[in-house]
């Protein structure tokens, strides 16, 4: 259940949360973007140059900050947008690619250890010649053995060989924290993740398109796969129907967004003769789960239902053709050329706008930092991690958690018992800096020079098999969701603590040598955000402990609900592309969070001047260099095609919104540059959303 600082605006980015998503669909991402720091402590922080003086802060601020740049700036043809997010996401690549290679390159790395593994995932991951001429050669077992399926009970030993290499379908099951008893890990079962977005792109006219473009990838996966024309129309067509039925009785994303339809408590007995037609017991011995437990957490109890009555009425010739299916959309990325072009022409180009692939060492990089993230970190942080940049994020923790509490305890709409409940859940939030105290243990993960599917599926099985161990003991708080590398940072409610990896904690995003204004503006609002996580629409759910239970009372709760549709109905009205409105209720906690975050981050740089006034420097005193390094830190040009799927998919609103719509709440960024009445950004107060 982690609410993170990073969405789904890269491709890699999407590739690695998504591994996270898969154990636990509540994970929530939103896009970091950098400014451009320098090391000197004299530099305002921000970058002059990409400001547009032509534009009135007052009126826009979002193109004030940026202006010049995104008039100069193209997206690159391997990207579907392009910020100063990538930025960073580079910097770190190109150094993650010098560890990639020495690992690789060395003759005396001893077999077993860590740089073995990765320099051989790497190796193989790019042997060109190797890839094209295996063609789809390296998953003809599994094809064969999905070919032997004979009755209904297979289908249930397939999907349990299925997990047991960390691939998808028919249905999710996951061992994660009870969300209502954070101490104790639960098991899941869940609707799966299917070929399309959202559930919506299976019937609502606008994506028409998109539904026959997706068809024709199915059908041209298929004829890769050796099928004739008229067979993989056929499948094409079948796969569509399964899968649109699967979407019907799926949850959308606005329902994922709430977690008390997702906790629906079955004894395991229950559950499974419920659903009579689904052999669950045999799903437990194919996918090797032997450790005994007593009851289950159903998701969406709707799609078992509906799965229930599927498994019946689908023959099993189709669902041979569905579990075909399934294993080339989770491999197709680590096959020869023309599956890889495939995959990257219907998921890259038709639906985020991509022109072009990204190199294939940084594909490799991706699937490797996916697979044994921490091994790949271990050396990372070695490398490249400055340890003051942990010792400076640290403090800008302590000073916005003291400026939180302070703000909790003056909130005029809250009752004194609800604010000592949420003070107590602010005290106990734990923070995780940079990389984990204990580093996973590969030992039992074998990583060779023999195929790029293979190291993929080995590296699933492990991360499969650390899961299901888990059945029975209790929760390991210890543990982290994302790999040092990544440029990220998140909350967790079950856990309630905030985590931030060290590929976000270093230049060009944060700079421990750099002015406090524009490190507070990116990065104390970052740490904002996941504090505010906590308390958000969602957040405010779980209390200290990390509990899905509710510590409001019913005043404050009503106080609470009308603020946060000021929020709601502010995004509501933002027009994002053509006649498409940002969803103010999908991005609802991410905005929350983005206000509360600016807001607290704002008076901890002021507990930072330790009274002092803010140094004027390059004509702009601390407080406009905070504004405008939050503004520049979400520079982004989108694609059409990305954009769209982000509105209607993503629980993050575009960048240009996120930048002007917290801002156009606070007097103090009316204050810093003189917002009156008369002016586009100016909000009548009793517009201004104020939460926290």
């Amino acid at each position: 259940m982690t609410r993170a600082f990073l969405g789904e605006h890269h491709v890699t980015i999407m590739k690695q949360i998504k591994k996270v998503n898969m154990k636990n669909p509540f994970i929530k991402t939103i896009i970091i973007a950098s400014t451009l720091m320098t090391a000197s402590a004299q530099n305002p922080g921000i970058a002059l140059a990409d400001i547009d003086k032509s534009v009135n802060p007052a009126d826009d601020f979002y193109q004030y900050a940026n202006g010049t740049w995104l008039k100069n700036t193209q997206i690159p043809a391997q990207e579907s947008r392009w910020g100063s997010f990538n930025v960073l996401v580079d910097r770190n690549y190109d150094n993650l690619k010098k560890i990639l290679e020495e690992c690789a390159n060395d003759k005396t790395v001893k077999a077993g250890t860590n740089k073995q593994k990765i320099g051989d995932f790497y190796h193989v991951s790019m042997d060109t010649a190797k890839l094209e001429k295996e063609g789809f050669a390296p998953i003809a077992p599994y094809i064969v053995s999905i070919n032997k399926m004979t009755n209904k009970n297979d289908l249930f030993k397939t999907i349990g060989e299925f997990h047991n290499k960390g691939m998808s379908g028919l249905f999710g099951f996951a061992v994660e924290a009870d969300m209502k008893n954070s101490n104790i890990n639960a098991i899941y079962f869940m609707q799966p993740r299917l070929g399309l977005p959202d559930k919506m792109y299976y019937t609502d006219a606008k994506y028409e398109s998109i539904r026959t473009a997706y068809k024709k990838h199915i059908e041209n996966m298929f004829s890769l796969l050796g099928d004739k024309a008229d067979v993989a129309a056929t499948n094409a067509a079948t796969i569509f129907t399964i899968e649109s039925q699967m979407a019907d009785a799926s949850m959308g994303r606005l329902e994922l967004r709430d977690d008390e339809k997702q906790y629906n408590k079955f004894t395991k007995a229950d559950f499974f003769k419920k659903q009579s037609n689904l052999n669950f017991n045999l799903y437990l011995t194919s996918a090797s789960v032997v450790n005994p437990f007593t009851d289950v957490i159903v998701r969406q109890p709707l799609y078992f239902d509906k799965l229930n009555q599927m498994v019946n009425d689908v023959s099993i010739a189709d669902w041979k053709t569905y579990f075909r299916w399934c294993l080339i959309r989770e491999t197709a990325s680590f096959l020869s050329t023309p599956f890889v072009k495939e995959n990257f022409s219907f998921y890259g180009t038709t639906l985020q706008g991509a022109k072009e692939m990204k190199p294939r060492w940084k594909r490799s990089l991706a699937t490797i930092d996916r697979s044994i993230g921490e091994a790949l970190g271990q050396l990372f942080v070695e490398k490249y991690f400055d340890a003051e940049s942990k010792k400076k994020v640290n403090e800008m923790v302590n000073n916005l958690t003291t400026t939180f509490r302070d703000r909790i305890k003056t909130r005029v709409w809250m009752s004194d018992v609800t604010k000592q409940k949420a003070l107590e859940k602010l005290d106990k939030i734990m923070r995780k800096l940079g990389y984990p105290d204990k580093w996973k243990d590969y030992s039992t993960l074998e990583i060779k020079n023999d195929s790029y599917v293979a190291n993929v599926l080995r590296s699933g099985h492990y991360a499969y098999k650390e899961m299901i161990d888990k059945i029975g003991k209790p929760v390991d708080k210890t543990e982290w969701g994302m790999t040092p590398p990544t440029v990220n940072a998140y909350y967790n409610p079950s856990y309630n603590e905030i985590v931030f990896p060290a590929g976000i904690m270093q230049p060009p995003f944060f700079d421990a040598k750099a002015d406090d204004a524009a490190n507070y503006g990116v990065m104390g609002s970052v740490i904002g955000h996941e504090i505010t996580h906590g308390f958000d629409d969602q957040g405010a759910k779980y209390d200290a402990d990390g509990n899905l239970k509710d510590w409001w009372t019913e005043e404050d709760t009503k106080n609470f609900n009308a603020r946060t549709g000021v929020v709601r109905d502010q995004f509501n009205g933002y027009v994002a592309i053509d006649t498409l409105h940002v969803n103010g209720q999908l991005t609802l906690g991410e905005n929350i969070a983005d206000l509360g975050g600016l807001t607290m981050s704002y008076y901890a740089y002021q507990l930072s001047l330790k009274g002092k006034k803010s140094t004027v420097i390059d004509g702009f005193t601390g407080e406009q260099r905070f504004f405008i390094a939050w503004a520049q830190g979400w520079k982004t040009l989108y694609r059409p095609e990305a954009l769209k799927q982000q509105i209607a998919t993503n629980p993050h609103s575009p960048g240009n919104f996120r930048a002007n719509g917290p801002m156009s709440n606070m007097k103090e960024f009316y204050d810093a540059f003189g917002v009156k009445e008369t002016n586009k950004m100016f909000r009548a107060a009793d517009k201004r959303a104020e939460i926290w």
